[in-house]
């Protein structure tokens, strides 16, 4: 629901990963270039995680979180530049 809202009020989907890593370094270059963005984070673990019991079997605790980045549509050119590496060499 988030997202059709947002999406709805002119944001796009720039990203959608569950590497914590690479929302963090995205997050970062979006920042350092002035390109204004939201995130969204969704848990896809079980309730036992959330409590701090053991996992549910076969539950991949490397994908349990996923983290998406929204750029204005007007802004999603450049932020593409810029995760490319690009947006200097131009």
């Amino acid at each position: 629901m988030f997202s059709i809202f947002l999406m709805l009020l002119g944001w796009q989907e720039l990203v959608c990963t569950f590497d914590a890593v690479q929302y963090g370094t995205t997050v970062q270059a979006l920042q350092k270039e002035g390109i204004p963005c939201r995130t969204r984070t969704i848990h896809f673990g079980s309730a036992t995680q959330r409590t701090g019991t053991f996992y549910a079997l076969g539950e991949n605790p490397a994908r349990s979180m996923e983290y998406q980045i929204f750029v204005k549509k007007a802004d999603f050119p450049k932020a593409q530049l810029i995760l490319q590496g690009r947006l200097h060499s131009l």
